[in-house]
């Protein structure tokens, strides 16, 4: 009885059969028109030479499987002919297909170790430890983009497969053989137009707006008796005796017996609540449209919109670590404590350098091959000219991928080969494990506590990192793809909010800052505009003591030792990244950083000095200060000098042949206040244009009054006064500037007079809007009486030809008798179309 085809047997040199070891090889042609003996293609292993005579080609163990495969070895003839294919081959196919035109055969018994293994998953370590790995360069969009933007994937091993819970199983591998080891695929990230910046800073306004809106309504929930009530229960005397400390205690002792008390709640909130659903997450942009198509919530998502599930989750006791944070801080205000709610906004970044959505996969249908251990869906196959198949799921074992044997010869009729249907064993149904849930390992809402002893908030979280007073403990690293630390907000019980954020962040200028609003264009007045909304009318005690307190934080903040975090830092500064109009005025450095290698000293570091910020002074030409109405001092010198800029036909001429004279800068300490010529015997005076400079209003003369008003111009002309033009600055489409003209300059003594007649302009316009309105209304009028006259008419002749329809001789409608005509008794219809006014004559 010929062994089972599923056990893997080592073949062995040596032990061949020799009668049918010539007959094969008179079949498959192994020896030439000579007599000699062929080539044969050598393996992994050392080869050794074969005589026609001595030895078979087929080692017994192939022959036992064609046994097992068909009913006599008679039926097999030779081997079919492999298609030839162009470009590099893998060494597997290699291995397992050599080309058929040569009509040569594998020798298996060249390589000693040649072991008959499956195929794909073979192929499959071959390949992931091929050296022939595209590698992955990805380059940076602008010198804006700081270092820590690409940071959020240190540490990730790309090369490796995803082994963690709730990935799919499928595994797609594709071979580019004719891509040679030296070329190296790169890809570019996606540049992001102006029109798309600005659209993803509005969506992030949009988004900010939202979630604290978001917040504050949660807020409101925890202020509820009937919560209150609810979540009460669950404190005993002895915890709310701790979190309530005499009065007659030291200012030490009572935060301690706070800080005793809130470790109790803490455990037992730890131990009543339990984590059932996923919390809020960090947003993330997609770079394709069908990503957000096929994109589908988690079904461990927590949705809670109505203030119904809310109140469930307060009885049960069960939801996700946001609801968690959000309960407790029900119970600790049910308890009387001032407690706030803090939630670390996670919205959608405007810059272009963050992750992105993971990408949308549609699983191809799987037809499934049943085994005894799991299930494999499309095991790796060679089909019938040679070529490898490689699986589409590799589970966790590779046992009965093959479970016919022909399909492991190559054979063109594998398929066609049915096995035998065994009967399994009953095997009970499986339980799937539930999927844990896998969430940031830093929190997303927490809460403070008023310590009134010391009149401080204390950060509290009892879910996630169980900390109390230990506010660095929540900032995640950069590399947290699930958790984005930019806006920390803290809500009150009242309602009111206060920016937080500097509490708990290490950098906030340096890398925090970054990902706010506050570091775009008039984004700061935007934030305060909004938390204004938020905020009481006045400060308090508590709001003044915690404005102190984030100063000192803010102050205590390292320099950055990364050379990208001094750009644009508020603090600190560096020569490199001085912009075209900025100059630094200092001269003594206050530290030094490292800025790479220095070629000189062996193993040295090139140190760059770094200023302060305020050291850096912004510097205009004489032109722009003139506009801001200041003049160049007398014999000032320029403290920088930059080249002009160019027009785009201009770029192809270098600096070193550019004739054109460069730009003086001057500092506003090189600068006084303009002052302009003054008006003498009500004569103003003008430039080359007939008008009068007026950027600033400290650029009018003196003796000379600035009229705003659109007609002072006409008014001055009727009472031929003298009078200039006021240039208010230019409005600039494309390259160039059309000059803007508001109101006139005249002397002081006229002021009054002008004044008047423009009152007078306005009390004429006035007056015939008046006329125009009461001719309108007169129209009006005439039309509607004049109408009503047409339908008395109208009305009139329908009576006469009813009456004579009726009755000639009756009485008519009117309450006479004519002979069946209608007449008026004591009245007649007049005519009085011509007069105006619709009033009837008696």
């Amino acid at each position: 009885m010929p062994p089972k085809s599923s056990r893997r047997v080592k073949s062995q040199p040596g032990n061949y059969n020799n009668d049918e070891g010539s007959a094969s090889a008179a079949a498959s042609g192994s020896n030439d028109a000579s007599g000699g003996r062929r080539s044969t293609p050598r393996g992994k292993g050392k080869a050794k030479s074969t005589e026609p005579g001595s030895r078979s080609a087929v080692p017994d163990v192939y022959k036992e499987m064609l046994a097992e495969a068909l009913p006599t070895q008679a039926s097999i003839s030779e081997r079919p002919l492999k298609r030839r294919r162009t470009g590099k081959r893998s060494s597997l196919e290699v291995a397992v297909s050599q080309k058929g035109e040569t009509n040569q055969d594998v020798d298996l018994d060249q390589d000693k170790d040649l072991e008959f293994e499956d195929v794909g998953l073979h192929h499959s370590e071959a390949y992931l430890s091929s050296p022939e790995k595209k590698q992955q360069t990805a380059y940076r969009d602008s010198d804006d983009e700081s270092d820590d933007e690409g940071s959020e994937w240190d540490g990730v091993d790309f090369g490796k497969l995803p082994t963690e819970e709730g990935t799919s199983g499928d595994l797609e591998l594709t071979l580019n053989i004719n891509t040679s080891p030296t070329q190296a695929t790169t890809f570019r990230r996606r540049v992001v137009s102006k029109e798309e910046k600005n659209t993803r800073l509005e969506l992030h306004r949009m988004h900010v707006l939202c979630l604290l809106s978001h917040v504050a309504s949660r807020n409101t929930w925890c202020n509820d008796p009937e919560i209150h009530k609810t979540l009460k229960s669950l404190l005993e005397k002895k915890v709310l005796a701790d979190l309530h400390p005499k009065a007659d205690l030291s200012q030490f002792a009572k935060t301690e017996f706070l800080k005793r008390g809130l470790e109790k709640v803490n455990r037992t909130w730890k131990a009543n609540f339990s984590i059932t659903a996923r919390g809020q997450r960090r947003a993330l942009w997609a770079d394709d449209e069908l990503d957000l198509t096929n994109y589908k919530l988690p079904d461990d998502v927590e949705i809670v919109l109505r203030k119904h599930d809310f109140k469930n989750a307060a009885k049960n006791l069960k939801g996700s670590r946001d609801m968690g944070a959000q309960l407790y801080c029900a119970l600790l205000r049910s308890a009387g404590l001032d407690v706030r709610l803090v939630c670390s906004l996670q919205p959608l970044s405007f810059n272009a350098g963050g992750p992105s959505m993971p990408k949308s996969f549609v699983s191809p249908s799987k037809p499934a091959f049943a085994d005894s251990d799991h299930m494999v869906s499309n095991p790796a196959t060679i089909d019938s000219a040679g070529h490898f198949q490689p699986p589409r799921e590799i589970g966790t074992s590779v046992a009965g991928m093959f479970s016919n044997p022909r399909r492991r010869l190559g054979h063109p009729n594998a398929a066609d080969y049915e096995l035998p249907q065994f009967s399994a064993p009953a095997q009970s149904p499986v339980r799937l494990k539930k999927k844990p849930i896998i969430e940031s390992p830093y929190p997303v809402f927490w809460v403070e506590v008023l310590d009134e002893a010391h009149q401080m908030w204390l950060p509290v979280d009892p879910l996630v990192t169980e900390t109390i007073a230990k506010a660095r403990a929540f900032e995640p690293p950069m590399s947290d793809r699930e958790n984005s630390m930019s806006y920390v907000i803290a809500f009150e019980d009242g309602g009111n909010a206060r920016d937080v954020t500097k509490r708990y962040t290490k950098t906030f200028n340096a890398k925090t800052r970054r990902n706010r609003i506050e570091f775009t264009h008039k984004g700061e007045k935007w934030w305060r505009r909004t938390m204004k909304h938020y905020q009481r009318g006045w400060k308090s005690d508590l709001d003044q003591i915690e404005d102190i307190e984030l100063s000192k934080l803010e102050a205590r903040e390292p320099m950055p030792k990364n050379i990208s975090d001094f750009k644009d830092h508020p603090v600190y500064a560096l020569e490199r990244h001085l912009k075209r109009n900025e100059v630094l005025v200092a001269t003594q450095a206050i530290g030094k950083v490292a800025a790479g290698r220095d070629s000189k000293v062996p193993g040295g570091k090139k140190m760059e000095s770094v200023y302060r910020r305020r050291d850096v002074k912004i510097a205009r030409s004489g032109d722009a200060w003139y506009r801001l109405g200041r003049d160049i001092k007398m014999g000032e010198q320029p403290v920088k000098t930059v080249a002009a800029k160019r027009r785009p036909d201009e770029m192809h001429i270098t600096d070193e042949h550019d004739e054109r004279p460069g730009t003086n800068l001057y500092t506003e300490d090189q600068t006084e206040i303009y002052e302009a010529p003054p008006v003498v015997n009500g004569r103003v005076p003008k430039n080359s244009f007939g008008n009068i400079d007026i950027y600033v209003p400290s650029m009018v003369p003196k003796g000379g009054v600035h009229l705003h008003h659109d007609q002072s111009a006409r008014a001055a002309r009727l009472l031929g006064i003298d009078y200039a033009e006021a240039l208010t600055g230019f409005d600039f489409r494309g390259r160039h500037g059309t000059a803007v003209l508001k109101g006139v300059v005249v002397a002081a003594e006229y002021q009054e007079a002008v004044e008047a007649i423009i009152a007078g302009f306005r009390y004429e316009r006035e007056r015939e809007r008046e006329y125009e309105r009461e001719m309108k209304v007169l129209n009006m009028w005439r039309r509607f009486v004049v109408g009503i006259r047409i339908k008395n008419r109208v009305d009139a002749y329908a009576s006469d030809g009813e009456a004579n329809d009726e009755n000639l001789s009756g009485p008519s409608s009117h309450g006479g008798y004519d002979n069946g005509n209608a007449v008026a008794d004591d009245k007649e219809y007049i005519d009085d179309s011509e007069e105006g006014g619709g009033f009837f004559p008696e």
